[in-house]
């Protein structure tokens, strides 16, 4: 049986894990460490930011297991839960799944939950390990599962997750939370020793819906398609979702209900290009707070030669940017590559950041539309950073962008001085695009698998760091969005964290003698809920 873990409020001392909190400078903190580990422990870190503000982060090892009495590689997926402070709230990481593995190639999965919690997907051999001949046989034993772990550490979901071992190769998982629903999403394919299939009915990408207690929807997962096409989800209106997809025809985006029924009738195809690499999440999506969505992606139009693709798609389907999407940097010259989008929903506005590698020049580039499809830079876009190629040998490196306030943004590149030697380079921009502000962030680090959160009152990057003399393992860092580090929280559930209060939507507030206040005020106040609950607080 799975140990249920406690959640620790204060500080604690803890093998591998640091009594860590958000920096109060430019340097970042290491929450976890990976010193002369090497690559692959505390590998591939990912992030999720929690309603309640705060963050969860999970990584990988590669270790070993004794499967009967021959010890074998084991790939195990950890998670560890940092307060609003960036306190580590588990004295010890949880470990998710504890099953052998031969290899950590495979795709892994974390989002939150409505609820605060993680959920985490898998892939791993469960499927071989009972015997040792077919665990040879099946060398990389990629069966897929879900879990779902909870704030103090329990596993709401099994202490071994939904699984399907009956799909033994199915490296890529992922999932999407919409409402109180996660939709689980892997690709499998079966093939023996020849090549050949061994089960077609067990081949392409498969989708399973899982209720919020952990019941599915259906007895075995869908069968969305026999291809390998990563379809990628964003949140619609109530609990229908946009679920974009490719086809033949280009790339295209279905708006389904819970139970999968096409809302359109009919899927949109929104460009006739379509994103041909490999990378797990490749169309860049932001909803458009109006349960339509931006999307951007890379077109690969030769050996060294892409573009970016933009797109807006209303909620009823019509299409913003025309029938075919636009091009980010709207040129004949083609080697933009790597873009990201971000949405400000206040000033309806789309945000791409993507890079340049023309012919004499590294660029990061900027380029903002309206929902409607005109370029709001200059055509070609806005070059916010360039090297001269001729006397610099390394480029830029994008991160991302996010909206702050009405109209303006947070951008965030790396600047690649020589292997090994990058830093962050953090930057606020008005709604013209000029700089407000520019922040340089850990100097001379090798920064891998970054996430990054742009917030109202902050923006936060986690990340591995690679290089020995730079403490390697995995990093945290938090900048006001005024570009200091002393970070002010606005709104409700900042105000009251302390007090044990969220708020799960809209909140009203009373003075002792019930008249209706905009704001709390200092002294006993009464506060109504969304869900209809009432609490008397002293601020």
């Amino acid at each position: 049986m799975k140990r249920l873990y406690i959640l620790f409020v204060l500080a604690f001392a803890a093998v591998g894990t640091a009594c860590a909190q958000w920096n109060t400078n430019a340097n970042p903190v290491r929450v976890f460490d990976a010193s002369g580990q090497g690559d692959y422990y505390a590998c591939n870190p990912k992030a999720v930011r929690t309603p309640d503000k705060k963050t969860w982060i999970s990584w990988r090892t590669m270790g070993s297991k004794s499967v009967n009495g021959i010890n074998r590689p084991a790939v195990r997926t950890y998670l560890q839960l940092l307060d609003r402070d960036g306190v580590p709230q588990f004295s010890e990481p949880i470990m998710v799944n504890d099953h052998a593995t031969t290899t950590w190639w495979s795709e892994y999965g974390l989002q939150v939950a409505s609820d605060g919690a993680a959920v985490v997907t898998v892939a791993d051999g469960r499927a071989e390990e009972p015997t040792m001949p077919d665990y040879v046989e099946h060398p990389d034993g990629f069966s897929p599962a879900i879990y779902k772990i909870d704030q103090q550490g329990n596993f709401l979901w099994g202490a071994d997750g939904i699984a399907y071992p009956e799909f033994t190769n199915a490296p890529y998982t992922n999932c999407y939370v919409v409402g109180d629903d996660t939709y689980f999403i892997f690709y499998n394919t079966t093939e023996d020793s020849s090549g050949q299939a061994e089960d077609m009915r067990l081949i392409g990408t498969f989708i399973q819906r899982v209720n919020a207690d952990g019941t599915v929807a259906w007895d075995e997962p869908m069968a969305w398609s026999d291809e390998f096409i990563q379809p990628q989800i964003v949140p619609s209106l109530g609990n229908t979702f946009l679920l974009f997809d490719k086809s033949p025809e280009g790339s295209v985006v279905h708006r389904l209900n819970r139970d999968f029924d096409e809302i359109w009738g009919d899927p949109v195809i929104y460009d006739e290009h379509k994103y041909e690499g490999y990378v797990m999440n490749h169309y860049c999506l932001a909803s458009d707070g109006f349960g339509g969505a931006a999307v951007a992606f890379v077109r690969n139009m030769g050996q060294f030669a892409h573009n970016i693709r933009v797109q807006h798609i209303n909620a009823d389907g019509s299409l913003g940017f025309g029938l075919s999407g636009l091009d980010a940097a709207n040129t004949e010259d083609n080697d933009y590559d790597y873009c990201g989008i971000a949405v400000n929903t206040k000033s309806q506005e789309i945000m791409v950041d993507f890079e340049s590698q023309l012919e004499k020049t590294y660029d990061v580039m900027l380029q903002k539309f309206s929902y409607d499809g005109d370029y709001l830079f200059d055509e070609q876009g806005l070059s916010i950073a360039n090297k001269d190629r001729a006397t610099n040998g390394f480029a830029f490196g994008k991160v991302g962008c996010g909206a702050v306030g009405d109209d303006q943004w947070i951008v965030i590149y790396r600047d690649v001085q020589s292997y090994y030697n990058t830093s962050f380079i953090i930057r606020r921009y008005d709604a013209e695009g000029n700089r407000l502000w520019t922040r340089t962030i850990g100097r001379e680090i090798d920064p891998t698998n970054i996430s990054f959160f742009v917030e109202e009152e902050a923006t936060y990057l986690i990340y591995r760091e690679n290089r020995e003399s730079k403490e390697p393992g995995i990093k945290i860092f938090r900048i006001a969005n005024d570009g200091s580090y002393d970070v002010t929280y606005t709104d409700i559930d900042d105000a009251f964290h302390n007090m044990g209060i969220l708020s799960d939507g809209p909140v009203s507030y009373y003075d002792t003698s019930g008249r209706l206040l905009n704001q709390p005020q200092k002294g006993l106040n009464i506060i109504r809920k969304a869900d209809g609950t009432v609490k008397k607080i002293l601020k």
